[in-house]
């Protein structure tokens, strides 16, 4: 699974080269991202995606997940949720280390949203081969309108094992 995701990412620049993103956003990010609205940065751009409707409100909600920088084998992203007025809410979610210690950050590694499951997923090597890094899941809930996070994987040490599953850390 952590490598399909790795390769989704490698892709996406071709799969949503159509999106048109809001310059209202486009200045909101690019203030965090300044490479993002350079000629260079156009490969930083991921997707925009429709999110279920939410029973506590009648504005239609899109979800966008936009880069921000490139790494050699890693990519940070923002994720921000546009209403039908296009306020913008910044996408928070929760990290959790090998302590069970709970963050939350609106930097998403490797990020990717499925919108048949509700679901964004994010994917970090420690280093090239994939030996260690971290993967995490969280589902789009439209009660609450944010991303609860389902499962998280984390593996510190980099040990040369490539085959293994990363150990879980949290399960919802």
């Amino acid at each position: 699974m952590k490598f399909g995701i790795f390769l989704l990412l490698l892709f996406s620049t071709a799969l949503y080269a159509d999106v048109t993103i809001p310059q209202k956003l486009i200045d909101h990010h690019t203030a965090v991202c300044s490479d993002f609205g350079t000629e260079d940065g156009k490969y930083l751009l991921r997707a925009a995606y429709k999110l279920p409707k939410s029973p506590n409100s009648e504005s239609i909600k899109t979800l966008y997940v936009l880069g921000c920088q490139m790494y050699a084998y890693n990519s940070l992203e923002k994720a921000y949720i546009l209403d039908s007025e296009e306020n913008i809410t910044d996408v928070y979610v929760v990290e959790i280390d090998e302590e069970r210690s709970l963050t939350a950050t609106n930097d998403l590694m490797g990020s990717d949203y499925d919108e048949a499951s509700n679901t964004l997923g994010t994917f970090q090597k420690g280093r090239g081969i994939g030996d260690c890094g971290s993967t995490a899941t969280y589902t789009y809930s439209s009660e609450v309108e944010k991303f609860i996070l389902v499962q998280a994987r984390l593996k510190n040490h980099c040990d040369g094992d490539v085959e293994s599953e990363w150990p879980v850390v949290y399960s919802k």
